[in-house]
């Protein structure tokens, strides 16, 4: 059994929420996540086998009709980006010669899309995925390790989500600062 992750982002909360619902009612899934995020939109995140979360995604843009933003179902996502989600990845070094890199998006689905891409490029620690709440509706993955691997890795998720026009910003930063570093964790 294949592990898949599906997002689906809505423009309206009430229809979000019965989209969430009907995704669980559609197949097999674990709801990772089903909330509001700003500015008014609901966000549903779903895992399980790679069939039961296509076929709960599809149903979940069935239901919203108009009202879907975006939406996604990864195959094999990489494990640590669901730890990113939860916010529960940790750094247990730190090297000054280290990069930061970071993906910025405007929507959730973009950025978890592209933090799976840029993960999979290898040669990074995911440090965290923020799906847009407090971000006025954008979302940022960030990532550290060595500059070439970190500038491919960005580079990766920019092309598994550059046709779709929802990357609003990129940097990578040499030598990153652990002071700055720091207030990020």
């Amino acid at each position: 059994m294949s592990r898949a992750i599906g997002v689906l982002e809505s423009i309206s909360i009430a229809r979000g929420i019965e989209a969430a619902d009907a995704m669980v009612k559609a197949a097999p899934i674990r709801l990772y996540l089903a909330k509001t995020i700003c500015p008014g939109k609901f966000l549903a995140m779903v895992g399980g086998d790679v069939a039961a979360v296509e076929s709960s995604i599809s149903r979940g843009v069935e239901v919203l009709g108009e009202y879907e933003a975006d939406a996604v179902v990864i195959p094999n996502v990489h494990e640590s980006v669901l730890l990113a989600l939860e916010g529960l990845t940790e750094l247990k070094e730190f090297a000054a010669s280290w990069a930061l890199g970071v993906i910025e998006t405007f929507t959730v689905v973009a950025c978890v899309h592209a933090a799976d891409a840029a993960v999979k490029a290898g040669g990074v620690h995911l440090l965290e995925v923020r799906p847009a709440v407090g971000l006025g509706g954008k979302s940022f993955a960030s990532m550290i390790g060595d500059v070439s691997a970190v500038e491919s890795a960005v580079e990766a998720g920019l092309r598994r989500v550059s046709g779709e026009g929802m990357v609003l910003s990129t940097s990578v930063i040499p030598h990153i600062s652990r002071e700055v570093l720091g207030s990020l964790l």
